[in-house]
């Protein structure tokens, strides 16, 4: 899995590297891009510049023309990791996903400020992270909602919603429906299901 060292320098992952001059080929390139190789190894490199300080699309076609390819860029990989950490906070813990201690845990986990992650996260994926994490939590309401017999104000509790209005809000936001009509809606399409089989 490719790594991406934060504060000290960069850990990326490169494809055709798979020989000894492949390796030598791949140092002198990051040589000749003005970078400082640590180690490079068999389809891995490791240069001392941080990962903001890269011009990874330069780099990227550089290494095309030799006939190798970046398997993601630093920030792709990064963006990967805040959503792995979402969805193992959704299934394990999704009162840590609320507004006020999601942040700082990202920040202390990840090594960066909040406000860079969420950044890098809209370039990459193209929509807001709490948008995202919203739409995740709402996607495991929706489950809940379906498979469960949990109530409504149950659900809200125990996926980290401030209250059961907040969870309706959101809900309405995302689906168009409340949780009610949600619920209903499933009911009465499993029923109908179940009597065409």
């Amino acid at each position: 899995m490719e790594q991406v060292r934060l504060n000290s320098g960069t850990v990326f992952y490169v494809k055709h590297v798979v020989c000894r001059r492949g390796i030598r080929v791949l140092r002198e390139l990051l040589v000749s891009f003005s970078l400082t190789p640590i180690r490079v190894e068999l389809g891995e490199a490791e240069v001392a510049e941080a990962t903001d300080t890269i011009d990874w699309p330069e780099l990227e076609q550089r290494l095309l023309e030799m006939g190798f390819a970046l398997l993601y860029l630093p920030r792709q990989r990064v963006a990967a990791d805040i959503k792995a950490l979402v969805m193992e906070l959704l299934s394990q813990n999704p009162d840590q996903l609320r507004a006020g201690i999601f942040p700082p845990f990202l920040s202390q986990r990840l090594g960066r400020s909040y406000g860079h992650l969420s950044h890098l996260f809209r370039v990459v994926e193209g929509s807001s992270l709490e948008h995202f994490i919203m739409a995740q939590r709402i996607a495991r309401v929706r489950e809940l909602l379906a498979d469960t017999q949990l109530t409504i104000s149950r659900i809200a509790q125990q996926q980290g919603f401030s209250s059961l209005g907040h969870l309706s809000r959101q809900f309405r936001r995302y689906t168009g429906l409340t949780p009610t009509v949600y619920r209903q809606q499933h009911a009465l399409g499993a029923a109908a299901e179940a009597q065409r089989r």
